[in-house]
């Protein structure tokens, strides 16, 4: 009986243990790339204007190519372009097929909160907060300078991205 009970403790400890692994809060500056493609979310031609979409990019040190991530609670987070210090929200309604555009930050827009979505350790599904719509590039092929789009959930890596820390001079 105390094997049994040792073993099941253990079991629930290891579980517990796993599910935890990729649930840390990220904290700090970051680069976010599509797993598929290759390429990073960038604001277009690094431009500070309101209204500009967010893009595909070749991947490059980048200010306007890194993101500082505000941990919103849970798996919520407000990303903040270095560069331009601005945001990204749907540029219309809250559809599939809508494209994202560079707002000013405000932190209680839910159009502005993303969910990074545990799928491996460092690897994500960015879904817009309570929707069931994905951040996902429009062009599979990851062409520069297409634009991100919303999308209902896929089962292909068009909707997985990486983070990795990026520190850039300019």
């Amino acid at each position: 009986m105390k094997r049994i009970s040792l073993l099941a403790i253990l079991t629930c400890f290891s579980l517990f243990f796993c599910l935890g692994a990729y649930s840390q809060v990220i904290n700090g500056t970051y680069a976010i790339k599509n797993v598929e493609t290759g390429m990073l979310l960038r604001i277009k031609d690094a431009n500070k204007k309101e209204g500009t979409p967010l893009v595909a990019y070749s991947p490059v040190n980048w200010k306007c190519m890194t993101w500082d991530f505000n941990h919103l609670g849970g798996q919520t987070y407000q990303l903040k372009n270095l560069f331009t210090g601005k945001t990204f929200q749907p540029n219309n309604s809250l559809s599939e097929g809508s494209g994202l555009e560079q707002k000013p930050l405000n932190v209680e827009a839910t159009n502005q909160q993303y969910e990074f979505i545990a799928l491996d350790k460092n690897v994500y599904s960015i879904r817009l907060k309570d929707t069931d719509l994905y951040l996902t590039p429009s062009d599979k092929n990851g062409a520069i300078n297409s634009e991100i789009i919303l999308a209902k959930k896929d089962k292909n890596k068009l909707q997985q991205w990486t983070i990795y820390e990026q520190h850039p001079d300019f």
